[in-house]
């Protein structure tokens, strides 16, 4: 049996054809050190000046640490931890960039709804990006937390805060594009006001380019034109939409390319009849399919916005007058095929039969750490909240999540959903599983870490609940 090669840099085995040495991160084909993101200890002094308190969050090729700054009177800072480990040459100059990218484009911004930029640097062969630190927790966790919709007061209050944040992006020169808003991407501060973060994908608008430079966004929150590379300033109206109706129903909408093929869009009244008409008017006109069919601009939807909650307070029946700058009641026919409600939130159609309504437990599945060549199994508990015999269908957006079973003709169920890490490369991962039904669709994130080996890959097998 032919013996392993050993690494350059601390002599230990390798594994046949790795890039990377699994215990010290030496890249076995150009000689550097690149060690993994999210491992730097606690009181580690970086940079000579910041004192690292403890990890906050892990994902996609970055970490953010709470640290000290010793320079600055000890206060408290977030500092952003890009690692160019497992890049290659050209994934590694595109990570670089963005991220350098997001460092200016921050430096450049000053609004209340933004954290503040106040240093970068590079050590050790990774990149650092040091900002005010954000007390608090995100719109997905509170949402999570909760355990059902929230109250449509609050999300209004919300929607006009992000108006505000985006009408400022949209209003730089050239035009910012925050390309990826979601409950996970703003964080609620303790005195409820909040702050728009992770600015990754954001891009500045430059009129003369056709295309953006590449296609991203999270499936539900990006608008159709996104999909083809081609986002605006209306794109954002889009995924606030999106994001508003998610808290107000605990489901991510539908997603746009479904929603052009003829999947329903399914109202928000028929999910949670509490949330006013006037309200769902607002949200459905922010998430036509068409750009020009959405409000022109951010201001335009904040006005909307005021106007649904004044006509609440007012104590209406029904609508009186027309949305601000809109006309008349927004068309529907560029939102897709919508389900018809009577907005009793009990799942009653009109007429006499009852129809299904679906409810997903929990709203998002985390496996924690998994070895390379593992299997874990996680519970997903699906339920029919209103009548009739809910059916439907699951569906996985990566070959490395499954669920069992794959078709629904209960109306409660348990699923097992499977992750098998083979031939996936370390890092974070975050899949979507989306169940389908006659009783709605609910689409639920899937994240897990795949450690990189300590030594010649290995295969293991573990079973977790949740």
């Amino acid at each position: 049996m032919n013996a392993l090669p050993l690494c350059a840099s601390c002599h230990r085995e390798v594994p046949a054809g790795a890039r990377y040495c699994p215990a010290c991160g030496w890249d076995l084909r150009d000689g550097r050190v690149r060690p993994p993101t999210g491992l730097l200890p606690a009181n580690q002094l970086l940079h000579n000046r910041y004192r690292i308190m403890q990890k906050l969050a892990q994902g996609g090729q970055s970490a953010v640490y709470l640290v000290l700054d010793t320079v600055d009177g000890g206060k408290q800072r977030a500092i952003k931890e890009m690692s160019e480990a497992n890049l290659g040459p050209v994934e590694r100059e595109k990570a670089i960039n963005d991220f350098m990218r997001e460092a200016e484009m921050l430096r450049t911004l000053d609004h209340t709804a933004l954290a503040k930029v106040y240093d970068s640097f590079v050590d050790s062969h990774k990149h650092y990006l040091v900002m005010e630190y954000v007390r608090g927790h995100n719109l997905e966790d509170e949402l999570i937390e909760t355990g059902r919709p929230l109250e449509w007061e609050r999300v209004a209050k919300w929607g006009c805060m992000l108006c505000d944040v985006l009408g400022y992006l949209h209003s730089r020169v050239p035009a910012i594009i925050y390309r990826d808003l979601k409950p996970a991407n703003v964080m609620l501060l303790p005195d409820g006001n909040l702050k728009l973060i992770d600015f990754g994908i954001a891009r500045w608008l430059h009129p003369l380019r056709a295309h953006d430079t590449s296609q991203l966004g999270t499936d539900g929150y990006a608008p159709l034109e996104q999909y083809n590379a081609r986002s605006e300033p209306r794109s954002d109206l889009y995924a606030l939409g999106a994001s508003l109706y998610h808290l107000l129903t605990g489901r991510i909408p539908e997603a746009a390319p479904l929603r052009i093929a003829g999947q329903s869009l399914t109202p928000v009244r028929s999910i949670n009849s509490r949330v006013p008409e006037p309200l769902e008017r607002v949200i459905l006109r922010s998430l036509n399919l068409q750009a020009q069919d959405r409000f022109t601009d951010a201001q335009q939807m904040r006005e909307a916005l005021e106007w649904a909650i004044l006509q609440q307070s007012q104590g209406a029946g029904s609508p009186a007058g027309n949305m601000p700058g809109m006309g008349p009641a927004p068309r529907a026919v560029n939102t897709g095929s919508i389900r018809p409600h009577n907005g009793s939130g009990m799942g009653r159609a009109v007429g006499s039969g009852a129809v299904p309504k679906l409810q997903v437990r929990p709203l998002r599945l985390d496996a924690g750490y998994l070895e390379m060549d593992d299997v874990a199994v996680l519970l997903l508990e699906v339920a029919n909240q209103g009548g009739g015999n809910l059916r439907g269908r699951t569906e996985t957006n990566l070959a490395c999540l499954s669920v069992e079973p794959p078709i629904l003709d209960a109306n409660a169920a348990t699923l097992q959903v499977r992750i098998d890490t083979t031939n996936l490369v370390p890092g974070p991962y975050t899949c979507h599983l989306a169940v389908r039904t006659n009783g709605g669709d609910q689409i639920v994130p899937v994240r897990f870490v795949v450690r990189p080996p300590l030594g010649p890959s290995h295969q293991g097998a573990r079973y977790s609940g949740r």
